[in-house]
């Protein structure tokens, strides 16, 4: 019997326990909110109070500062001045919620402030011990993430986010960068917001070793900037070019080198129209001729390929004349000196130390013919005179 009386004395206390426990006054708030001058604020809140035995249907929220003054009352009358038209309860107070916005938020709004709750028939509560402040944010800083390393024409993505409490005020995003953009909330703990603008676009090798830059700007003109780490775009080579003198004599040496623009850099590759000639950036050319030909350089990078124009060296040799002749008929001679050539080139007749110019020159590429129209008579010697920078060369005929 008495182990009875015992169980029974356990279990009334256990109920009233449970009781007491779901019929309570009680308030859930943080103990701080942050908040941006100019910008609105909302104070999450939530409230439970016991059970009056009976329904009920008049809920009057009131919200106090720490002087006891009423910051809101659902009467705007019972409201002091300075927040007649700054603060409203945002959630459904027959739902106990209790959250507070207020907008604009101004300097002196740092609280602590408490919330009471009067209900129709049944009682007032004032929950004075449970207080929150405001915590004014002075240099808002987004935080940024980019994608660090990309190859040119795939997507670059980056994100810039802040948080705050009111969303009824979203801050406007501007980035450095073309792009779309979308504009994403989570809500996090505390009445927190998480509001991430991401930025999306095609990569070319401009954006090479470039930061984004993350402007948000709030409510009331306060602005956040924050600067992303730098791009690293993989990008095939581009401006492949060749050095070298620009003028070469036949027999000489000639270094040549190629650059390009690439990332990674490129390695290099020398050919011909038929041959792969040397592996890389420099290719010293030994005993150059006329015959040479036509040389490239490829420049290589795990991205892609790129070739320079063709290059053509400007050789200088001396002229060589390849035919010289003169026929007559009547009193007319006429005389043909042919000279192959690097240009510029000079050629001239000349009769007893005298230039003769009635001449007429055809050039057709390293070619040249020289035509000579004159009176005949003389009985001395014709030569056929031909100068360069490489040299020169003269042919005697009678």
């Amino acid at each position: 019997m008495a182990a009875i009386n015992w169980l029974l004395v356990v279990m009334f206390l256990c109920f009233t326990a449970t009781q007491s426990g779901a019929s309570s006054w009680t308030v859930t708030l943080p103990s701080s909110v942050k908040g941006l001058v100019g910008s609105c604020v909302v104070i999450p809140c939530s409230y439970n109070y016991p059970d009056p035995k009976k329904t009920v249907s008049q809920f009057t929220g009131i919200w106090r500062d720490q002087r006891n003054q009423v910051i809101y009352h659902s009467d705007p009358s019972k409201t002091v001045q300075e927040y007649k038209t700054r603060t409203k309860l945002v959630g459904k107070i027959t739902q106990k919620d209790c959250s507070l916005k207020i907008d604009p938020l101004q300097q002196s709004d740092q609280g602590p402030f408490h919330f009471e709750i009067e209900i129709g028939g049944y009682d007032t509560y004032s929950y004075a011990t449970k207080e929150v402040s405001i915590t004014f944010v002075s240099d808002p800083k987004p935080s940024v993430s980019v994608t660090e390393e990309v190859v040119e024409g795939h997507n670059v993505t980056a994100s810039c986010s802040v948080s705050q409490s009111c969303l009824s005020s979203s801050p406007k995003f501007t980035w450095s960068h073309n792009g779309v953009t979308h504009l994403e909330t989570r809500q996090l703990k505390d009445g927190q917001w998480n509001l991430t603008s991401t930025l999306t676009f095609v990569s070319t090798r401009d954006d090479h070793n470039k930061s984004l830059k993350c402007t948000v700007t709030y409510k009331g003109g306060l602005k956040g900037e924050k600067t992303s780490s730098v791009i690293k775009v993989k990008y095939a080579p581009v401006n492949v070019k060749v050095d070298h003198t620009s003028e070469v004599k036949q027999g000489e040496d000639v270094m040549l080198k190629c650059s390009s623009d690439a990332n990674p850099p490129a390695n290099y590759q020398w050919f011909n129209e038929n041959n792969t000639l040397h592996q890389g950036q420099s290719y010293l050319l030994t005993n150059v001729s006329r015959h040479t030909g036509i040389l490239l350089c490829a420049a290589v990078n795990t991205v892609g390929q790129r070739n320079s124009t063709p290059v053509h060296l400007n050789m200088l040799f001396p002229p060589e004349i390849k035919n010289f002749s003169c026929s007559s008929e009547g009193d007319k001679v006429q005389c043909l000196c042919t000279v192959e050539s690097s240009s510029p080139i000079m050629v001239h007749f000349v009769l007893s130390d005298r230039v003769l110019s009635n001449t007429s020159t055809n050039v057709r590429g390293l070619t040249t013919i020289v035509t000579l129209q004159a009176e005949s008579g003389s009985s001395e010697s014709v030569r056929c005179v031909a100068n360069n920078k490489g040299g020169h060369a003269n042919v005697t005929i009678m």
